[in-house]
């Protein structure tokens, strides 16, 4: 994954004053979940919620050309974008999912990624106001990435309402049960085993 194009747009709305937080696929691969890979001028049902936002799209300076779609920040829940961003850790030992494997830690440092709890809630609020099915599989899918447990739920979910804990706690208490028939992991149908499970909690953003 080539980062150049994300960084280029994080700079550019820097400097004309605008705040930036990534989610999506990016974000969604920052937490361990597998990659999605989706055709620029596509909408099916797994993209359509990216329909009538304005994107930009990188030409022949990068390839493959990457597109990056422009949502206002309440679409997620994420506002005011400052508290909600991934701090910084240059002087704490962490863990790069292996669904990101080409980006280092100083690639990481200078995105601009979301905390992983405003995430989740954003994302669970954005299924319960607005029947988003992509939202709520989002939510099950970090769950999964990141083997989310109820302890970590309640300590960085607090204050939510009940309706949206309820969401939550279901898709931690249901885990196990998607783990496919065939696989061999053990933990969650992303983490093979214990190993990996520390190794993700060493993910900034997860506390």
């Amino acid at each position: 994954m080539n980062s150049t194009s994300i960084r280029a747009a994080v700079l550019i709305l820097k400097h004309h004053g605008v705040s930036m937080c990534i989610t999506g696929e990016l974000a969604l691969n920052y937490y361990n979940v597998p990659r999605v890979c989706h055709l620029d001028d596509d909408f099916n049902n797994y993209t359509e919620y990216k329909r009538g936002f304005p994107r930009v799209r990188t030409t022949r300076w990068t390839y493959p050309p990457q597109s990056i779609v422009i949502f206002p920040a309440p679409f997620f829940s994420l506002d005011p974008i400052e508290t909600v961003l991934v701090p910084p850790s240059a002087d704490r030992k962490v863990h790069i999912s292996k669904e990101i494997p080409d980006l280092s830690q100083e690639d990481i440092a200078n995105l601009p990624l979301p905390r992983l709890a405003p995430l989740l809630k954003g994302l669970a609020r954005r299924f319960l106001d607005t029947g988003d099915d992509v939202a709520m599989i989002a939510v099950e899918q970090l769950v999964d990435g990141m083997n989310l447990d109820e302890a970590w739920a309640e300590k960085h979910l607090e204050g939510s309402d009940a309706t949206l804990m309820t969401l939550v706690m279901n898709q931690i208490r249901s885990k196990k049960s998607r783990i496919d028939y065939f696989s061999e992991n053990k933990i969650t149908c992303f983490i093979s085993d214990e190993e990996e499970a520390e190794n993700v909690r060493l993910i900034p953003g997860l506390e």
